[in-house]
C-alpha cells in the first residue's frame, strides 16, 4: 500500500459551540485513562443529540487558567441541558490551515501512524500560507477524524492562524 500525501488547505471556522469531556493535560497524562473515562461517562451518546456534525473531534485549548486542555466532544448547537460529566464550551471565529492526507480506504489506517500520526508529526512544523502566522490561543489545535465518509476516511489537524499585521507580528 503506498503512502497517502499529506495536504494543506485554509479554512475559516465561524465561532462554535462544542460539548465535550474536558481533560486537563501535563506531560504525565495517560490518554489511554482519558479515553477510558470519556467511554466509561457515555462516549459520543449523550452528545449526538446537539450534534451539527457527527465526526469526533478533539480541541487543545488553553483555558483562563493557562492549563492546557484536551477536549473530546462534537460540534453542538441548540443544547438545552448539559449531560452529567460533560461540559459545553463556545470557541471564537478563526482561520485554520488544516494538514491532512489524502482520502484513505479505512479509518483504521485513518487514525493510525500512516494517517494521525503522520499529520500531527507534519502540523508542528508545517509553514505557514504567506501573510499568516500561527495564532497562538486559545485553541492551539483541533483534530478531526472524518471516518468512513463516501470519500473514504482521513484524520486532519486545524492549525490556528492569523493575518501578519502591519507591524509583523
Amino acid at each position: 500500500m503506498s503512502q497517502k500525501a499529506i495536504i494543506t488547505f485554509q479554512i475559516h471556522q465561524e465561532a462554535f459551540a462544542f460539548l465535550g469531556n474536558e481533560n486537563i493535560v501535563t506531560e504525565s497524562s495517560d490518554f489511554g485513562q482519558i479515553w477510558g473515562h470519556f467511554f466509561e461517562i457515555g462516549g459520543y451518546e449523550p452528545i449526538l443529540p446537539y450534534a451539527v456534525d457527527t465526526k469526533p473531534v478533539n480541541i487543545w485549548c488553553i483555558n483562563e487558567q493557562g492549563e492546557r486542555i484536551y477536549f473530546q466532544g462534537l460540534f453542538v448547537q441548540n443544547v438545552d441541558k448539559v449531560p452529567e460529566g460533560y461540559k459545553l464550551a463556545r470557541f471564537p471565529a478563526g482561520d485554520f490551515l488544516v494538514v491532512t492526507t489524502e482520502w484513505m480506504e479505512t479509518n483504521d489506517e485513518a487514525v493510525g501512524d500512516a494517517g494521525n500520526g503522520r499529520v500531527n508529526r507534519y502540523a508542528e512544523t508545517v509553514a505557514m500560507p504567506e501573510g499568516y502566522v500561527r495564532n497562538d490561543g486559545p485553541v492551539t489545535a483541533i483534530e478531526k477524524e472524518n471516518a468512513d465518509t463516501p470519500d473514504g476516511s482521513r484524520y486532519e489537524v486545524w492549525v490556528p492562524i492569523r493575518k501578519v499585521t502591519e507591524s509583523g507580528k
